[in-house]
């Protein structure tokens, strides 16, 4: 029997409803239809023909619109058996869709692809590592937990439910034919919440949350297995205009699709995430909806900008877009990046693996006259390229060196500065290094054990690299001060090429900041008889002065400016520490203003306070705190600004 089925839940169960669909609608990814092209296309580059490393992976994006949208007598015997579960009070939608009205759907196709292998039949998988495929049970059977092993793009088992978040319906389908056996297989998801159903007797605990479309043997049986019959596949093939056939790979189809997925928002969010795959030639996408196409492959992707409508994106809300101008200028970037040979990246000195990656300005630039030319080439607009090393080391394993690339050029079409990493093909969106100057940064991890490591600190959008990731904490030997390494790599690198300052203006702040020399009372003359002696009879000839020993100079100089503070160097400090914390809070009526913080007075690691500075690094800068490292003790400056200029600020620095 082929249809929907929901388990009934048990007294001793726990009730849990689905939650993690919250993970993809952050403000990271901006749009559901980045979310749907980042999942999508990140699974098909993950199960691409590594057998061909070159083999040029496709992926095909169908909107039906309204000129091929299902009409209900064609849809609803898909959904008869998933329809009394979808109208049940307590699952979850709010919205239910009208099912006497056409159904639009999105269809997500990859080629050249391994399909999902491993035994359909699998029902617990405990080891991965076993030299067997278990994609199948791990996609379909399988949230929270991952079946790709280190060197795959995913690893939260949470990115397949942004298919069903994309439909109105919170259901998907999927095809699958694989690699290795040519196998075609049917099946199907639903992502509710706990209910029951108003059309029948009410089962004691209620349904599960998740429900399957499949094939089941008996009456009472949960376990769905997939459909295998030729005439269900044609059916479902023609239906939904699928290019499956017998070629390798996975097609999803997306009943009742959101409105917010939409043409304009695939094409952009393809280009802005997969633009270096796609430029490398490993990638080709098409997009399409009813019959109008849009190729982004490596010699259209330009062509592919001018179709689409940033004047739309930007009435619906997208703030964050770049231009054409700016997308075109980044293509042109990269394909330089491709072209490049060994000799012509300036190569950064290894530092010691015993000790923490820490950027240390005269150890790693230790060629001050090739850094110099670079200093000329950058100062005249050319582009520069550097690697670098970066210390990597498992837990139990050894230490080695590891290297990854950087790309910098100025672009005065900019509007601020631009930063872009980019993962084994994958852009790392929410990651700024850049802070100051209009320039353009690409960093580049293609190692492949840069790349585990750093997919294994990534937060299940993929957007961040973050220490506290469930699957890197504890994993790696300096694995914190690693990402922190990688985070800053853009601003050292600038700051590095541009040159310093001539000298040291000692006298700039010290109308502002200076300390009165204490000085000694003169001392009452006394009377002197005819000897020259006083009346006591000492002598009283003239002794040398004694110097005065001033107190130590406090080491930093701190400076009200416009909306904020700067915080330099004392030029007559006589020591300096290794390490200062600042402290920030808003003046309040009563209580101390540090401790009377609200995230809402303002983040530093958010907008709008910008943080510019030279000759220190950061290792902490989240909500009022700062905590940074110096390492040029003899001229340094932190410039913050953005604060409210209505209200007092208050700071602590230690």
């Amino acid at each position: 029997m082929i249809e929907w089925r929901f388990k009934p839940n048990s007294r001793d169960d726990m009730d849990v409803d689905p939650i993690q669909g919250e993970f993809f609608t952050t403000r990271d990814i901006d749009n559901i239809s980045t979310a749907v092209v980042r999942e999508g296309i990140q699974n098909a580059l993950d199960e691409r023909n590594r057998a061909d490393h070159f083999e040029t992976v496709r992926v095909r994006i169908f909107l039906s619109g309204n000129k091929y949208a299902l009409q209900p007598q064609a849809y609803l015997p898909f959904l008869e058996t998933l329809t009394p579960h979808l109208k049940a009070k307590a699952s979850g939608i709010s919205a239910l869709p009208d099912f006497e009205t056409p159904m639009k759907f999105l269809v997500f196709e990859d080629f050249n692809t391994k399909g999902l292998e491993g035994n359909p039949k699998e029902h617990y998988v405990e080891n991965i590592k076993d030299g067997q495929p278990h994609n199948f049970y791990y996609f379909w059977r399988n949230v929270g937990r991952s079946g790709k092993i280190d060197d795959k793009l995913g690893r939260w088992g949470l990115g397949k439910t942004v298919f069903p978040a994309s439909s109105n319906i919170n259901s998907f389908w999927g095809i699958t034919v694989r690699k290795s056996d040519r196998r075609k297989m049917l099946m199907g998801q639903s992502i509710l919440r706990i209910h029951n159903r108003e059309d029948e007797k009410k089962e004691e605990c209620g349904y599960k949350p998740y429900g399957m479309f499949g094939k089941y043997e008996g009456s009472t049986d949960c376990f769905a297995e997939p459909v295998e019959t030729e005439s269900e596949l044609n059916c479902f093939e023609s239906l939904f205009h699928l290019q499956r056939k017998d070629q390798p790979g996975f097609s999803l189809i997306v009943p009742f699709v959101t409105d917010e997925i939409t043409v304009n928002h695939l094409a952009y969010a393809v280009i802005e995430q997969y633009f270096y795959p796609i430029l490398e030639g490993r990638l080709e996408v098409e997009i399409t909806e009813e019959d109008h196409c849009i190729e982004l492959k490596k010699d259209s992707i330009r062509r592919a900008v001018e179709q689409i409508n940033f004047l739309q994106l930007l009435n619906e809300g997208d703030k964050k877009l770049k231009t054409k101008e700016s997308l075109i200028r980044l293509f042109e970037f990269a394909q330089w990046s491709f072209g490049l040979k060994e000799e012509d990246f300036f190569r950064l000195k290894e530092l010691d693996l015993k000790a923490k990656p820490r950027w240390n300005s005269k150890a790693m630039f230790g060629d001050q006259e090739g850094l110099n030319l670079l200093r000329d080439r950058f100062e005249q607009n050319e582009r520069v390229a550097f690697s670098i090393p970066l210390k990597y080391q498992p837990v139990n394993g050894e230490a080695k060196t590891c290297w990854y690339q950087a790309f910098l050029e100025k672009d005065t079409t900019l509007v601020k500065p631009e930063n872009l990493f980019v993962r084994d093909g994958i852009t790392i969106s929410g990651i700024t290094s850049l802070d100051k100057g209009l320039v353009r940064g690409v960093v580049v991890i293609q190692d492949i054990d840069l790349a585990r490591m750093l997919g294994d600190s990534e937060n299940p959008a993929h957007t961040e690299w973050q220490p506290d990731s469930r699957n890197f904490k504890g994993k790696y030997v300096d694995g914190k001060e690693a990402l922190a390494f990688v985070k800053a790599t853009l601003k050292k690198l600038y700051d590095q090429l541009q040159r310093p300052l001539d000298g040291i203006q000692k006298d700039l702040l010290i109308d502002f900041f200076s300390i009165p020399v204490e000085t000694q009372e003169p001392e009452e003359k006394k009377p002197k008889d005819k000897t020259g002696h006083d009346s006591k009879g000492e002598d009283d000839t003239e002794e040398p002065d004694i110097p005065i020993v001033q107190g130590k100079k406090r080491p930093v100089l701190v400076e009200k400016i416009l909306s904020g503070l700067k915080i330099t160097s004392n030029p007559a400090a006589e020591e300096m520490p290794e390490s200062m914390r600042l402290k920030l809070g808003y003046d309040v009526p009563r209580g101390n203003p540090i401790k009377s913080y609200q995230q809402l007075d303002f983040d530093l690691s958010k907008l709008p306070i910008i943080i510019e500075s030279t000759g220190v690094y950061f290792t902490k800068k989240e909500k009022n705190e700062l905590e940074f490292e110096i390492e040029n003790k003899e001229q340094f400056e932190i410039q913050l600004t953005g604060f409210d200029e209505k209200r007092d600020l208050f700071l602590k620095l230690q």
